[in-house]
């Protein structure tokens, strides 16, 4: 009908002649304007964003950038700019992998929520149901002469207050203390030195940093949430992610270990970062002793934007859906109220089963929308998805010390391009 119409139109004009004008249809030309500005983004905007990232490699800033911005189901700007690896001179590809560190978490958690979904995980139940070297957990308690004693908490921690760490774990690279320092000396984070069950048995001799649930402390959470996925499916990590998450999402690239042909498209960091000893760390290019669902992957921008894009699409993608919309609206909701903590996002945002969520129009130091969702990596990669917008940004770049700077840069650019429907940009 439509291309009835606009042949009517068109033959209208000619035979009355050039004095009727001949205006298309707002469809036609909608189809005829570029890619951002169909989208609802100022083109101008979205290519400063690349100028933003060259002048930042050229300042030494980072080494190499991946930028990914999609909106209402369209990527509009996918590109890569500066070195993969600096040294060697290996340019930075839109296909090139990053470790994402904590990134990781978006996976795991969806795993975990489509055992949910399946009725193999409750996720009010005590962290002992799935692992039962954590049934008698501890917390320290000063008597009236100061003397310290263990005592028990006023519950044990459910795998809800895994997800919206709650639980009472830490993580050791927190300003010192007792407890933090015990987790650096017993290696209780790495991935390369114990097995997840001698992790586990070691975690079990030190208390919690509070009684559950009473306080948020960002924390290794994740990493035992991605264990009692483990023992729930009864496969490793890598196995288990791979059938719930990665297949289902065709996330071909995303992995817990990065060798072969693979390392020829890994980002690394300038050698003069200060944060060294993240990569050391997190180093994904070795097989790790156990998984961590918290923090131990590799992936593409073009993988992570399909984690993404399904759950902007209320939990489906390419005609695959992982999760219920119903689901995806609860796990991504409020969590935690005004509970407050270690690494808690700040005025405006609160945490969901995931990530921070934002609750407040007004906060933050950088615009966004009651419900967006945002989060990244130690190593610097930073992303974020507005289900209200249908808005989606990626930046990966590797350099620890910038990726907070990095996160509302590109939410000031981002959000700055975007354009009401219909409106002339030059």
């Amino acid at each position: 009908m439509r291309l009835h119409a606009l042949r009517f139109t068109m033959l209208a004009a000619l035979a009355f002649g050039p004095a009727l004008p001949v205006f298309a249809p707002a469809w036609a030309q909608d189809a005829a304007q570029p890619p951002a500005q169909r989208a609802g983004l100022e083109s101008k905007k979205l290519t400063a964003i690349v100028d933003w990232l060259k002048a930042d490699v050229e300042k030494g800033r980072v080494p190499g950038a991946v930028v990914l911005v999609m909106r209402n189901g369209q990527v509009v700007l996918h590109e890569a700019v500066g070195w993969a690896d600096k040294d060697k001179k290996v340019p930075m590809k839109r296909d090139s992998i990053h470790p994402i560190a904590s990134s990781t978490k978006l996976i795991t958690t969806v795993a975990a929520l489509r055992l949910f979904e399946q009725n193999k995980l409750s996720v009010m139940a005590p962290i002992a149901t799935y692992l039962p070297e954590l049934k008698d957990l501890k917390i320290e308690r000063r008597d009236a002469n100061g003397n310290v004693e263990l005592v028990a908490p006023t519950r044990q921690p459910t795998v809800h207050d895994l997800m919206t760490h709650r639980a009472g774990f830490t993580y050791f690279f927190f300003p010192p203390n007792p407890l933090r320092n015990q987790y650096r000396e017993m290696g209780i984070d790495r991935i390369d030195t114990m097995t997840a069950e001698e992790t586990l048995q070691k975690l079990a001799t030190l208390p919690l940093a509070f009684s559950p649930g009473t306080q948020f402390e960002y924390s290794i959470a994740t990493d035992l949430l991605g264990h009692i996925v483990e023992r729930i499916t009864k496969k490793p990590l890598d196995v288990a992610l791979k059938e719930l998450v990665l297949d289902p999402l065709k996330m071909k690239e995303t992995t817990f270990v990065v060798q072969g042909p693979a390392l020829e498209r890994f980002a690394r960091p300038l050698a003069s970062d200060p944060d060294m000893w993240v990569f050391k760390w997190l180093d994904v290019t070795n097989p790790p002793k156990r998984f961590s669902g918290g923090a131990g992957m590799a992936s593409t921008t073009s993988d992570y934007f399909r984690l993404l894009q399904m759950l902007v699409n209320g939990g489906t993608l390419d005609g695959v859906r992982l999760l219920s919309p119903m689901t995806v609206r609860w796990a991504l909701a409020d969590q935690i109220g005004t509970t407050r903590g270690v690494a808690h996002p700040g005025d405006g945002y609160s945490w969901n089963l995931v990530n921070p969520v934002r609750v407040a129009d007004g906060g933050p130091a950088f615009p966004g929308s009651v419900g967006d969702v945002f989060w990244g990596g130690i190593t610097g990669p930073r992303y974020l998805f507005d289900p209200k917008e249908k808005l989606i940004g990626i930046v990966f770049v590797q350099g620890p010390a910038i990726r907070a700077a990095y996160h509302a840069e590109l939410r000031a650019m981002l959000y700055g391009a975007i354009v009401p429907r219909g409106t002339q940009t030059q």
